[in-house]
């Protein structure tokens, strides 16, 4: 699809060195090998499930308190400052899970999120060739769940403040371009649930400042959707014309998450008036459908269309040269009348 190549282009992308999940599978993404000046190796407790995978999957009581290991290894001659972050899982506007990162606006759902549940350390130094480990406690809900908990540990090399202070005095921004993400999935019980879905919202969008339609998904069962195929189409309300279509595969969205389905205009304006979104979502044996009516006003499309950078001008200028023209033909208009009216009184 061009729009979401067009938006992987304009995203602020990271080199991460992930151990996640993707579909349900855990994979290992390699990073450039100079990209890190240290190593992580998760250590896993007894309440571990599968100590063959290698990010943390804790089946553990209420109320308890576990132990997420990590060892860290600096390989490198120069001293590195690494710090630990623990954050809730979420679904981009990709269809993908984010583990090393917060939702803007957490789905009103999520009863626990593991950031607030994991205690982490300060940011460390790691001595040149020095290997320590780090033990963050995991503080289990009080009140059983059901379900899994999703998130992820981010560890990233930070600058010292020295350093990093000179580069902002520079006019140099600072980014943590590269870090390890182990990915933590914490059950009460290993217990089925069914997932399902909701179709919350339809709405006039833009995403890196295109023009899109948003369809906001809601997972609210505390399950992965897996291997998510949607299939959306925009009409006019009443006609039978479809306008847009957009569709997208081998999705997955986190526990308890929303996310934005974008169906592109491919560089269409907004145009005013009553629409009507149909959707499909299936997952394995699972199906979703929705028909949903939507409104676009007049004020919100202008505004929306001014900040597409794919709209172009062409249509300004027209609307110019036909104003210009129009002007031009009554100043003709009008000279001739005058010129007539002073030739009859010089006769």
């Amino acid at each position: 699809m061009k729009f979401l190549e067009a938006v992987l282009k304009q995203m602020k992308c990271y080199s991460v060195l992930f151990f996640t999940l993707i579909l349900g599978f855990p994979v290992h993404v390699m990073a450039e090998e100079s990209a890190l000046n240290f190593y992580v190796t998760p250590e896993f407790p007894e309440s571990q499930i599968d100590d063959t995978r290698k990010y943390f999957h804790i089946q553990a009581e209420p109320d308890s308190v576990q132990n997420l290991r990590l060892k860290l290894q600096n390989g490198g001659d120069k001293d590195v400052i690494v710090r630990v972050t623990a954050h809730t899982a979420y679904t981009n506007v990709l269809g993908s899970v984010e583990y090393g990162q917060d939702a803007e606006n957490p789905d009103p759902t999520l009863k626990h999120t593991l950031d607030e549940l994991i205690d982490t350390p300060e940011p460390i130094t790691l001595s040149a060739k020095e290997t320590t480990t780090l033990d963050l406690a995991l503080n289990m809900p009080k009140e059983y769940f059901e379900g899994v908990l999703a998130g992820g540990l981010r560890i990233e090399e930070v600058k010292p403040e020295d350093e990093e202070n000179t580069l902002q005095e520079e006019g140099l921004s600072i980014e943590n371009e590269y870090a390890y993400v182990v990915a933590v999935l914490v059950n009460n019980d290993r217990s089925s649930i069914k997932p399902d879905m909701e179709l919350l919202d339809v709405f006039a969008d833009q995403l890196n400042y295109r023009n899109v339609i948003s369809a906001n998904l809601q997972n609210f069962t505390p399950v992965f959707i897996n291997k998510l195929a949607v299939e959306a189409s925009v009409q006019k309300e009443g006609e039978d014309e479809l306008l847009y279509e957009a569709r997208q595969d081998n999705m997955q969205m986190a526990p308890n998450s929303n996310f934005n389905f974008p169906i592109s205009l491919e560089g269409d304006r907004f145009q005013s008036g009553d629409y009507i979104l149909k959707l499909k979502a299936t997952s394995k044996n699972d199906i979703w459908e929705w028909e949903k009516k939507f409104t676009i006003k007049a004020d919100e499309a202008e505004t929306l269309n001014r900040r597409d950078v794919t709209i172009g001008t062409s249509t300004n200028w027209w609307i110019m040269a036909t104003i210009s023209l129009i002007v031009l033909l009554f100043g003709i208009f009008i000279y001739s009348l005058i010129r007539r009216r002073q030739h009859g009184k010089g006769e």
